[in-house]
């Protein structure tokens, strides 16, 4: 008599049980990881845009005249509708600009881009009393750019306009 001695060749219902748990932990672990990335993935495109709105506005800024000048009388125009800030296509000079104050980017005639809705600009000149030895205090004003967004902190740039 020959005796053959049966192993069993699969696995029991325990042992699935626990394989589908582990794995389901394996994916839930990975699958958050996804959905943090996904959630983070357009804060480089906003701060991107943060600073070019910023530089834009900078740029404006640093072009214009050191001392105050009479305003003009002009008018703006818009692509679309009419300026959001008529007084904007007036300033001719860097002390117009303190105290701006957009709740959406606008462009220098005070049109509003209507794609950069969510971001608002804040500016402030003052005249430069931090800038040591190197600048006279009172032929340099400190310009300061603050861009919002709605999902994000500000971005404040600064720049220092001396009167050449």
């Amino acid at each position: 008599m020959n005796k053959t001695i049966f192993f069993s060749q699969g696995a029991t219902l325990i042992e699935l049980i626990i394989s589908i748990v582990i794995i389901s932990i394996a994916v839930m672990g990975v699958s958050s990881l996804f959905v943090t990335t996904t959630r983070s993935s357009a804060d480089p495109m906003i701060r991107a845009q943060q600073l070019a709105i910023a530089q834009s506005y900078m740029d404006e800024i640093m072009m214009q005249a050191y001392t105050p000048i009479a305003n003009f009388s002009a008018t703006g125009s818009c692509t679309s509708g009419s300026p959001i800030d008529s007084n904007r296509i007036q300033y001719n000079d860097v002390d117009d600009y303190n105290g701006l104050s957009d709740s959406s980017a606008l462009d220098q005639n005070g049109c509003a881009i209507a794609s950069l809705s969510n971001y608002s600009v804040a500016v402030t000149v003052t005249l430069c009393s931090t800038c040591g030895t190197k600048l006279n205090a009172s032929a340099a004003k400190k310009i300061v750019v603050n861009v919002s967004h709605s999902s994000q902190g500000a971005l404040p740039m600064t720049a220092y306009r001396t009167n050449y």
